[in-house]
């Protein structure tokens, strides 16, 4: 005689036999919490469920990659019903905060890291106004600054190799690969791999949405040729290596001072992404 199906969509129960037919033994991998969460009022329950979920991720009582209870004991806990409680996790989900994974060991699951929904965010805000891109410069400059810095003094030899690799890929691909989505990926692997290389979580982190905004851009201005940036690049990696945070910091300067004179060459340059290809100016750069 089957034994009766209780459907639940994050967590798959195992049933094993152990010897005896008459007796089942049930395995899984529901994570412990320090307290239940507590029971929340009807009205705003999708509202609250979130609010305790993130106090929880705020308090470092929840830390990333961890496994939230099965629905049916998250549900018990909170004192609502399974569509109340999905709705809110399906809107955890949409932020970026959780992962949901289907399988045995499926469930949902605290994501390591924001920067993706963080990206989005900032870019839904500037699909909201026109967006000067001498802002992004002007941040993108002042946040890489701090980075060649502390690369300086905390990256490791095999970091600065496997970042001159980068470049020296990225520049034969400037001039011997048509495919500019490839390009701009090299471009922004070269950036992101730097903002590692501080060993600042904080700054990695700041950086991630600023270079997806970078791509977002760049897409829609269309390629050009960028080999000024290889040469302001191979001085920034040789700088890392002489572990010369002036001599660094002077070559993203002049990086940055290229992408400058590119924007004021095409006039006003706005990144509105709703602006037809007639308003926005001629030529793109490299990040």
């Amino acid at each position: 005689m089957k034994s009766p199906s209780l459907p639940d969509p994050w967590l798959v129960e195992a049933v094993a036999a152990t010897g005896n037919s008459n007796e089942r033994k049930r395995t899984h991998t529901v994570t412990e919490t320090p307290q239940p969460f507590a029971n929340v009022r009807p009205r705003r329950a999708v509202d609250e469920i979130i609010g305790q979920i993130r106090s929880r991720i705020q308090s470092n009582e929840l830390k990333p990659g961890e496994k939230l209870p099965s629905e049916r004991d998250l549900a018990e806990q909170l004192g609502v019903s399974r569509n109340t409680l999905r709705e809110a996790i399906r809107m955890l989900e949409f932020s970026g905060l959780v992962t949901l994974k289907k399988g045995a060991a499926g469930g949902a699951f605290l994501n390591g890291s924001n920067s993706v929904a963080l990206s989005q965010s900032l870019l839904d805000g500037i699909a909201l106004r026109q967006y000067d891109a001498r802002e992004l410069i002007d941040v993108r400059l002042v946040l890489e600054n701090y980075i060649v810095e502390q690369a300086c003094l905390h990256a490791s030899d095999e970091e600065i190799d496997e970042l001159a690799a980068i470049e020296e890929v990225s520049e034969h691909a400037e001039e011997n690969i048509a495919d500019y989505e490839y390009r701009l990926d090299l471009h922004i692997q070269f950036h992101r791999k730097l903002s590692q290389m501080a060993h600042n979580g904080v700054a990695e982190t700041l950086t991630g949405p600023l270079l997806e905004i970078t791509r977002h851009f760049h897409q829609k201005a269309g390629p050009t040729g960028g080999l000024e940036t290889h040469r302001t690049r191979r001085q920034l990696v040789q700088a890392l290596r002489d572990r010369n945070p002036g001599a660094a910091k002077q070559a993203l300067a002049e990086h940055f001072d290229v992408l400058q004179r590119r924007v004021e060459a095409g006039g006003t340059f706005r990144g509105d992404p709703a602006a037809p290809p007639s308003d926005r100016p001629q030529g793109a750069w490299n990040p």
